[in-house]
């Protein structure tokens, strides 16, 4: 279906001369913004992940664009990465997997400011109506960011580097460790109303929040080198809350992984555009199995077949545009099939003006399928070869 509404060659010369803002118009350049090739297209993408309604808890975490392309303002590498070149996005996620809002990281500035700001600047368009609870790791979290969104009626739980805590006198690592896995030591801000937890497991971990502490405690399964089997340790109520709401963007990068479309070019922007392509489909994928489950609806449709219905009802919208006599619930009339017109038998053995002349361009034998050549036969239009086991060129013109 998909080969006969369009062909290659119209799809790749449509992606060639594809473009969002007008290149040559200078008044369109804006020095401050690096994305202003791509900028109409992703303030409208924006738009419509605000529209979705956000769950209760959310989180935070940046994700990678493949492109390994030398022309961009705005290519990073991130070490440790799956694709450790490319474009950066920062993303927030919901429960589902939702995308819900997002900014394309454009590089450093002049102005100081920190990654704590952008977690401020992702959680501006949240609601007011509701207290939303959000989650990132230690390359956000900070105290200052803690109580500026407790400002906003936002609460939040994180991972901290250590040495951002240096005025919180917790319990060093080795005393932890006599004690055993599981061994925490927590401090309580109660004007501020944050806490800060420090849990040993393999090594210790350091947890900030401003809505969840040390309890209630539960028992988690981890497993022990030296017994070579799973052991209880006992976990905090904030790890738990971390560990299950935290990598809602690692799941979005799954589910794109999964039935991604690999599409080169050496246009930065043109990356961008494919991967909101996808984050628009399995954000769509995602909110019908949300739906699914809050209607009790059984859901039918896997990740691949769910955007295989996606192409073909757009496939059969745009063969509906322009016929106003096909009703809505009446199926569209089959399109057409391609048809390959070859050279008539008559005049293909009628032995007049059957001349050879060279082409620039290879291409494969009309009567062999084997050979590629340069010989093409100037009534037929078509390739045929000379060789010494066979002359495809007289065959050809044989009755």
């Amino acid at each position: 279906m998909v080969a006969d509404v369009m062909s290659r060659n119209r799809f790749q010369n449509l992606l060639a001369t594809l473009h969002f803002i007008d290149n040559t118009d200078v008044s369109n350049r804006q020095a401050e913004d690096k994305c202003w090739k791509i900028r109409p297209w992703l303030d409208m993408f924006r738009k419509q992940c605000l529209d979705i309604t956000p769950e209760e808890h959310n989180s935070i975490d940046e994700q990678m664009v493949s492109f390994r392309g030398t022309h961009s303002p705005i290519r990073q590498y991130v070490k440790g990465k799956p694709h450790p070149w490319g474009l950066k996005i920062w993303s927030r996620c919901s429960a589902s997997g939702i995308l819900c809002d997002f900014a394309v990281y454009e590089g450093g500035t002049s102005k100081k400011s920190s990654l704590g700001d952008v977690v401020v600047k992702l959680c501006e368009t949240l609601p007011s109506d509701h207290n939303y609870k959000v989650f990132a790791d230690n390359l956000f979290s900070s105290a200052p960011l803690v109580l500026n969104l407790l400002q906003q009626k936002i609460y939040f739980v994180g991972t901290l580097h250590a040495n951002r805590v240096a005025a919180c006198q917790l319990e060093d690592e080795k005393s932890l460790a006599k004690r055993g896995r599981g061994s925490v030591d927590s401090r309580v801000e109660k004007e501020e109303s944050m806490v800060i937890v420090k849990w040993y497991d393999n090594k210790s971990v350091i947890l900030i929040s401003s809505y969840c502490g040390v309890e209630p405690q539960d028992n988690a399964q981890r497993w022990s080198k030296a017994d070579k089997a799973f052991v209880e340790v006992s976990r905090p109520h904030i790890v738990k809350q971390y560990n299950t709401f935290m990598g809602r963007v690692d799941l979005l990068d799954a589910c794109i992984a999964r039935c991604k479309y690999h599409m080169r070019s050496r246009r930065w922007y043109i990356c961008l555009f494919w991967h909101t392509i996808m984050l628009g489909l399995v954000n769509a994928w995602l909110i019908y199995r949300r739906d699914c489950k809050l209607l009790g609806v059984q859901n039918t449709l896997k990740q691949r077949r769910f955007q295989a219905e996606v192409a073909t009802s757009l496939i059969l919208w745009q063969a509906q545009r322009g016929r106003p006599s096909l009703s809505a619930t009446s199926p569209p009339p089959p399109l057409p099939k391609r048809i390959r017109v070859g050279v008539p038998d008559d005049v293909r053995t009628d032995q007049v003006a059957h001349w050879p002349v060279k082409h620039d361009k290879r291409g494969r034998c009309k009567l062999c399928k084997i050979n590629a050549t340069t010989t093409l036969c100037e009534k037929c239009d078509v390739r045929l070869c000379f060789t010494e086991e066979r002359n495809c060129f007289k065959l050809y013109h044989l009755a």
